[in-house]
């Protein structure tokens, strides 16, 4: 059996001397994993053809989410691209895996 993890990563911003905001800090919050699902077929054409390549479906419950915009699973880094209500009480992330040294 291996570990399975799931980091939420917050980042704090700070407004600078002529408005922009720069990021402070990034804060990692352990959650624990409903499941997790392949991407959909039509979903990942919808998002490739907005820019998108979503790779992973996670749910997780809907008390655990404070609207972060990246998460760590399994050691790689992805950035939340949407989430969508599955029920009352859980929430599908539905996120594309970063890409290093781009900007």
């Amino acid at each position: 059996m291996r570990d399975v993890s799931c980091k939420l990563l917050s980042t704090a911003y700070q407004t600078g001397t002529k408005g922009e905001q720069i990021p402070t800090e990034k804060t990692e919050k352990e959650i624990p994993i409903i499941d997790e699902e392949s991407v959909y077929a039509n979903e990942f054409y919808q998002g490739n053809e907005q820019g998108y390549k979503p790779s992973l479906r996670l749910i997780i419950s809907i008390l655990n989410y404070q609207d972060e915009r990246e998460l760590i699973y399994m050691g790689t880094e992805y950035s939340i691209i949407r989430t969508q209500k599955k029920n009352e009480d859980e929430l599908i992330l539905i996120c594309e895996r970063k890409v290093k040294n781009v900007k």
